[in-house]
């Protein structure tokens, strides 16, 4: 269906600017957090700072990447959620 094609590939090309975006922001925490470690040598106040700026960017970008995996899950029919469905549990669940 080239309609669904050409919507999947917008929301694709929206959803590469916001990764880029928060992989920016998550670079940057790291190198905060660097530079606290290089400063307190220890789990100091600067460096716990600094890891939980980390983990609010990790589930930003957790955030946003589960809006774009349902906001491409509504742009399928219902023939192709059920496949769908299975590859992103699979993509989830660690292999055993």
């Amino acid at each position: 269906d080239p309609r669904q094609e050409a919507q999947l590939d917008s929301l694709e090309t929206q959803f590469a600017v916001e990764r880029a975006t928060l992989e920016a922001h998550m670079r940057r925490d790291n190198a905060a957090l660097a530079a606290a470690i290089a400063r307190e040598h220890d789990d100091g106040p600067a460096v716990a700072a600094a890891v939980d700026r980390a983990h609010r960017t990790m589930g930003a970008i957790q955030k946003a990447t589960l809006a774009h995996v349902f906001a491409m899950r509504r742009l399928l029919r219902p023939d192709q959620t059920a496949a769908f469905d299975r590859l992103v549990v699979r993509a989830l669940t660690p292999a055993s």
